[in-house]
């Protein structure tokens, strides 16, 4: 585990060579994401069943993001299944449990069902939903999950790659305490996101 310090602001992803963008100071920045939002399977296990069927791109997404400081990702998947809990150290864990989705946690990548969850500022999770790259998880809105806790659909080109990266750098710096929420954030979540979408039956995974 590196524990050298967190990666504070937009930078060049050393992996990869890519522009990393935080998007805590400026969520607006965020692209509109093109097509149609992914079919999901909204329940307890909350899935994105549709536009995830390339492995290679997540398996990409996770060497890159386990490579930035002070991030421990496990278990690596296996085969075409598997979860992936990307979590930060403790010394630079922020103290806000909100902030996680459990423990010091504050990304997943399910590879059974193709599906990424990432934990935000509410106005960061906000604008996600609104340009199109994400939806609240079902549990949030039982209490089960931080508010924050969002579904980001998968990837599925280079372009979308580095919005993802994005993402993940705006919760990474979430979890570390870049910022933290405020009672006022509560309000604008649900706004932007169609609750009356299909809700299709869940599936095995």
């Amino acid at each position: 585990m590196n524990t050298t310090d967190p990666i504070r602001a937009g930078s060049r992803d050393a992996h990869s060579g890519r522009i990393v963008k935080n998007l805590v100071a400026d969520p607006r920045s965020l692209p509109i994401r093109k097509g149609r939002r992914p079919l999901t399977v909204r329940g307890p296990l909350h899935v994105q069943c549709s536009d995830n069927s390339d492995h290679t791109v997540l398996r990409e997404l996770v060497e890159e993001v386990a490579a930035w400081p002070g991030i421990e990702a496990s278990p690596l998947p296996v085969g075409g299944g598997g979860l992936v809990s990307f979590r930060v150290n403790e010394g630079l864990a922020s103290d806000d449990l909100s902030n996680f989705i459990s423990g010091t946690e504050f990304a997943r990548i399910l590879f059974g069902a193709p599906t990424i969850y990432l934990t935000f500022p509410l106005s960061c999770a906000h604008w996600a939903i609104v340009r199109g790259w994400a939806e609240p998880h079902f549990s949030g809105s039982f209490g089960l999950m931080p508010p924050g806790v969002m579904v980001v659909y998968t990837p599925r080109d280079e372009n979308e790659m580095k919005v993802c990266l994005s993402l993940f750098l705006t919760s990474y710096n979430f979890a570390v305490g870049a910022r933290s929420s405020s009672p006022a954030e509560l309000e604008i979540l649900p706004q932007g996101m169609n609750h009356s979408r299909r809700i299709d039956e869940p599936i095995a995974v």
